[in-house]
């Protein structure tokens, strides 16, 4: 081994371990604007996963006793993925956000206010699809990534939607029954 090479021995950083980050960049370029949670969502579930921070918005990362010793590391840690929802959130829209204490309330309120599929936005979706159509001069590529889009928002509510409350369940299930009975017709 030459001097140059060091073994790492140390265990690795608890899961709440703060990276010196900065806090006014965005971990996403989806910029949240109200009408694509979905999207916006899961693209920011991922970019905190990827980033060992996704237990701040599930809860699995849970806030210490104040006089616990890793309290401050949870604070700072918790400060720094709230800001990253803010940053994510269009400006029009961030100041009808509540400001809490948590992230995981913070993106509860927005998940609960947001996180909407209905029969309407599905009945939409549905229409815009089939009123589709390709300019005299549109590319193929772009009319692809159109028709592309709508589908990915149908599948995205219908089969695996974002939200697993009640009502959403109960539709995505109606959507797969009423799909085998189309399909077997």
């Amino acid at each position: 081994m030459t001097n140059s090479e060091v073994i790492n021995t140390t265990k690795p950083p608890s899961v709440s371990f703060v990276h010196v980050e900065n806090t006014g960049h965005s971990i996403t370029p989806v910029v949240f604007n109200g009408n694509n949670y979905d999207e916006w969502s899961r693209s920011f579930q991922l970019a905190l996963m990827a980033k060992g921070k996704l237990g701040y918005l599930d809860g699995t990362i849970t806030k210490p006793s104040s006089t616990d010793a890793s309290f401050e590391t949870w604070q700072s840690t918790n400060a720094l993925v709230t800001m990253w929802i803010y940053n994510t959130i269009d400006s029009t829209l961030r100041n009808q956000i509540a400001l809490r204490p948590e992230a995981k309330l913070v993106w509860a309120d927005i998940k609960n206010r947001f996180c909407q599929i209905n029969e309407a936005r599905i009945y939409q979706l549905q229409a815009d699809l089939m009123a589709c159509r390709q300019g005299p001069t549109e590319p193929l590529v772009t009319y692809y990534g159109r028709m592309t889009a709508i589908w990915n928002a149908i599948s995205n509510r219908m089969l695996s939607p974002a939200c697993s409350c009640s009502p959403c369940t109960v539709i995505g299930d109606s959507y797969q029954r009423s799909t085998r009975k189309t399909q077997s017709t």
